[in-house]
């Protein structure tokens, strides 16, 4: 019985040694890259993460600071997709984040309301006042187009009706007359161009009617619907201190919004290619239907010619060589407002004004474009699902390897005043919960994990100052370790070194150790023949002895 326990015991310890003499040859899992707790002078060069392979594709949106970026702790998209802290217009509320630093050499505004943002990403250069209550007037009609383009289609054709007749004299107007048909896109023309009221109800009226399904329905009933609708659609974008009671912006104490609003409103406008296609545009001249009914003589229709109100894109001496659009409003309550975009380079900017003066607000606009132009630089710190840093693991599963990335779920793309740019230093700090930190320090972490998982937070600072705090993810699944999965790493690293240098070491120890078992079971099996050989040999002569005796 001793033999074979001595035999299971050099047999394990033999089993154990060759696992250990295989581990041995693996490389070190640790390296200054996956250290923990980093910090990495500069961005220069990280724009090309984009570039980087997306293990899981993530925000956003965004949110109203710098952690939003990372749009809470859903799990990144899958490869393939795409998903950025900028793009596409918010099916869920969204906020406009604050810039990480502010630029110096912001302009005199005199505006009473002011925002400057940039209209990917929601980045807020420059602020005034950006959420106390203004009326808005005639830029009411932005978010007038959002809540169209929701329900009609651009070539339909539409009927104008006598909710023309429903509009103020002193309004603007486009012109339209009683049972004239027209496209939806020229009637959003008539809207955005020369700002008619009139084309703001004629398109609240066919909106309401088919939102409702019923085209007897009577204006004064089109226009609660319509108002109803745009108010959920202010609420759905963000708004924080909106309401509206008619579609075109004419004064009524309860019809308000804000600057902030408005930058919202503007930025999923100009996401809409045929609404920033239109108010791009300096002017109009066509038939309304697109001459649909050209050969049709009891049909209505009308040729217009359509002069665009924002000097910003006309030619005149305040035109602005970067503008692109938007919109122009005017009440004695509201004063002059002019919500402007305008494309340089890879930035894409918005201003907002309210309260403001002629001429004052287009040349502030201006110099406040321009101010957002030549004061910040657009910085992608991390693409989306790329990893921001791959953190050491322990208790893992080996086969899954012994980091795994750290990711965020959109894009981080922010503004930054030009010159700190190459200041950002990143700090990852792994969560408690996830933790382990070794004798010599190294903090790892723990499996197991789930992809998506918020396992670390990173902080951002510039020249010591903390500029923004994000949430980080598990970039991949990761089991925990057991001793099946270990002894079949062991093998498998075997084998994969077994020609190379360390694999001829590591083949040349088990040898070596494999002998000295060898020898220590001879010795063993050999040693217990000799006791077995001297007991036989003594017990007769004690036998005889005793019988002498």
């Amino acid at each position: 019985m001793k033999k074979r326990w001595h035999k299971v015991l050099a047999l394990t310890l033999a089993a154990a040694l060759c696992l250990g003499a295989v581990g041995c040859g693996k490389d070190e899992g640790t390296t200054e890259e996956q250290q923990v707790t980093t910090e990495t002078e500069g961005t220069e060069g990280q724009e090309n993460t984009e570039n980087q392979e997306n293990q899981e594709d993530a925000s956003a949106d965004q949110a109203a600071s710098g952690e939003d970026q990372a749009e809470g702790a859903k799990e990144p998209e899958t490869e393939g997709e795409t998903s950025e802290t900028e793009g596409a217009a918010a099916a869920s509320p969204m906020a406009l984040q604050e810039v990480w630093l502010q630029a110096d050499g912001a302009p005199t505004i005199t505006a009473e309301s002011v925002l400057l943002i940039d209209q990917e990403s929601g980045t807020i250069l420059y602020e005034k006042n950006a959420k106390e209550k203004i009326y808005p007037a005639s830029v009411t009609k932005i978010i007038t187009a959002l809540v169209v383009m929701d329900y009609l289609q651009p070539d339909e054709i539409i009927t104008v009706g006598t909710e023309i007749n429903e509009v103020t004299l002193d309004s603007s107007k486009a012109g339209h007359v009683l049972n004239e048909k027209l496209t939806v896109e020229n009637a959003l023309r008539g809207l955005l161009i020369p700002s008619g009221n009139d084309s703001a109800n004629v398109l609240a009226a066919a909106t309401a009617r088919k939102a409702e399904n019923d085209e007897d329905m009577s204006f004064a009933k089109c226009e609660a619907v319509f108002t109803d609708l745009m108010n959920k659609k202010a609420e759905e974008l963000g708004a924080v201190n909106s309401h509206f009671t008619n579609a075109h912006g004419y004064h009524d104490e309860n019809h308000y919004s804000c600057a902030y609003d408005m930058a919202l409103f503007a930025m999923a406008f100009m996401q809409n290619e045929t609404l920033a296609e239109i108010i791009s545009e300096k002017s109009f001249s066509g038939n309304g239907a697109d001459g649909q009914f050209a050969d049709d003589p009891e049909v209505i229709t009308q040729d217009y010619n359509w002069v665009s109100h924002n000097y910003l894109i006309t030619d005149n001496e305040y035109q602005y060589a970067y503008a692109t659009g938007i919109k122009t409003g005017f009440t004695d309550e509201a004063g002059e407002c002019l919500t402007a975009s305008a494309e340089k380079g890879d930035m894409k900017l918005i201003s907002v004004m309210f309260k403001g003066s002629d001429p004052a607000r287009w040349t502030e606009s201006a110099s406040l474009l321009d101010y957002g132009f030549n004061n910040y630089t657009r910085v992608e710190l991390t693409a989306a699902g790329a990893a921001i840093e791959e953190v050491p693991l322990t208790k893992h599963n080996k086969l899954q390897g012994d980091t795994v990335p750290l990711v965020y779920q959109n894009a981080l793309v922010t503004y930054l005043p030009t010159d700190a740019v190459n200041s950002v230093e990143t700090t990852v700090t792994i969560l408690d919960d996830y933790k382990v930190e070794e004798k010599d320090g190294t903090v790892k972490v723990k499996a197991p994990l789930t992809k998506g998982e918020e396992i670390a937070t990173v902080t951002y600072t510039i020249d010591g100052k903390e500029v923004a705090q994000m949430p980080a993810y598990a970039g991949a699944d990761i089991e925990k370790g057991t001793i099946f999965n270990n002894i079949w790493y062991g093998l498998k690293t075997f084998f994969s070194h077994l020609f190379s240098l360390k694999g001829l070491i590591t083949v040349v120890v088990i040898v070596v150790i494999l002998v000295i078992i060898y020898l220590i079971l001879k010795r063993m099996r050999y040693g217990g023949h000799r006791r077995r050989g001297a007991y036989t040999l003594k017990s007769p002569s004690r036998r005889r002895g005793r019988r002498r005796w």
